[in-house]
């Protein structure tokens, strides 16, 4: 059985602009390298750690719209999905 989803034909298309990603993603970078030269481990490392995985996160939920693929989805019983 296929199911029919009804969808607006008015709706207005979501445009997403490159985002702060272009400037962000290598100052992170810069500061990994500066942090790994200078063997700096301490509270400041935490954070940046910490914030390397903030940024991570929003980029990968911005990118994909907040969709989970397909592979991640639970199967249904009896499916006969692998």
């Amino acid at each position: 059985m296929t199911r029919h989803i009804d969808h607006d034909a008015h709706e207005p298309k979501i445009e997403r602009g490159p985002g702060p990603w272009r400037w962000l993603i290598p100052a992170i970078c810069f500061l990994w390298i500066g942090n790994a030269y200078y063997s700096l481990i301490d509270w400041q490392s935490a954070a940046l750690g910490g914030g390397t995985g903030i940024v991570l996160a929003l980029w990968a939920i911005e990118v994909t719209g907040n969709k989970v693929p397909d592979w991640w989805r639970s199967k249904p019983p009896g499916s006969g999905r692998s």
